[in-house]
């Protein structure tokens, strides 16, 4: 059982449940106290709302020393002004909008090591409503609900929405080399959190583009990116050109020659080797004998044989 518990208000209630002086307080409120206990664990109350996180920066002011990096002072600034609605597009999608911002787990095995990575920090994303019709281009299924991310909409917009804790944790496969890199390794849950993961949580993807002045003008030159795209005046690179020349040295080390098939298509079949599967045989078999892998790499399994690839390059 959590002895701390941040509500709304902002209020931050500690309950001891192990003093014997009966004449103690049984709860005590210390929100303006509250860069005593970013340590601590700390349970969300259900009515709690991203303002009141915000109003927790003001009502302990060192707290925006504490996270200054994620431009804590300035969002709290903007926070002050009011929410404001939240702006939908013209999209199906879009137009769902957002029901509740969600803190969540997703934390990083690199299998062939197993070493684990970002197990100490939350996430945010904003949660849309369950959706009765497919939208493919979004990826989203009826029955889905969408995941949005945050770090381009406006603070202000956001206030008013609950802010929520998913207890479930999945790790992802961390090794880029593996066959399933970024792929569901394992699930579980984790209640525990700290009171200042979640601040920080917050405040990292509200100002992953920087404050509020910051994120205005990055997404203002995002759109106009996008229009020099859609009006065709856009200068375009391709991605196969750039990995090519990034990917030379690897092709040159472990490669006797790629037949005239085009790197691109080798790279991506280089990812659908089995982590356990000898790279030459697939490779010559996948391209009826043109690409063939250097006698020395021939029977280097996928995982290690991409690994030796991405060396070349280093």
């Amino acid at each position: 059982m959590n002895n701390l518990t941040f509500g709304p208000g902002p209020s931050l209630i500690w309950r001891d449940f192990h003093r014997a002086d009966s004449d103690a307080p049984a709860a005590r409120d210390l929100a303006t106290q509250a860069m005593a206990f970013l340590f601590e664990p700390v349970a969300l109350h259900p009515d709690l709302r991203l303002d009141d996180l915000f109003k927790l920066l003001d009502a302990c002011p060192v707290l925006k020393d504490v996270f200054r990096r994620s431009w804590a002072a300035e969002l709290c600034d903007e926070a002050r002004k009011g929410p404001l609605a939240l702006s939908l597009g013209s999209d199906p999608v879009e137009t769902a909008g957002v029901e509740y911002l969600e803190l969540y787990w997703s934390w990083k095995l690199d299998t062939s090591s197993n070493t684990y990575q970002s197990v100490n920090r939350l996430d945010l994303h904003g949660i849309g409503p369950v959706l009765a019709m497919d939208a493919p281009a979004h990826g989203v299924k009826a029955g889905d609900r969408i995941k949005w991310a945050l770090s381009l909409t406006p603070v202000r917009e956001l206030l008013a929405l609950p802010l929520r804790l998913n207890e479930e944790v999945t790790l992802t496969e961390d090794d880029l080399d593996a066959k399933g890199y970024g792929d569901i390794v394992a699930t579980g849950r984790c209640s525990e959190i700290l009171l200042g993961q979640v601040i920080q949580a917050v405040l990292e993807e509200l100002s992953f583009h920087g404050g509020p002045q910051e994120q205005a003008e990055f997404a203002a030159d995002l759109k106009a990116q996008v229009d020099e795209i859609d009006s065709g005046t856009a200068e375009l690179v391709s991605g196969d050109d750039l990995f090519e020349e990034l990917d030379r040295p690897g092709f040159d080390a472990l490669f006797e020659t790629l037949g005239g098939v085009s790197p691109a298509d080798v790279r991506r079949a280089m990812r659908q080797i089995e982590d356990e599967e000898a790279a030459g045989p697939f490779l010559e078999r996948e391209f009826n004998g043109k690409v063939v892998v250097k006698k020395q790499f021939r029977e280097r399994p996928g995982r290690a044989f991409r690994k030796a690839f991405r060396a070349a390059g280093r």
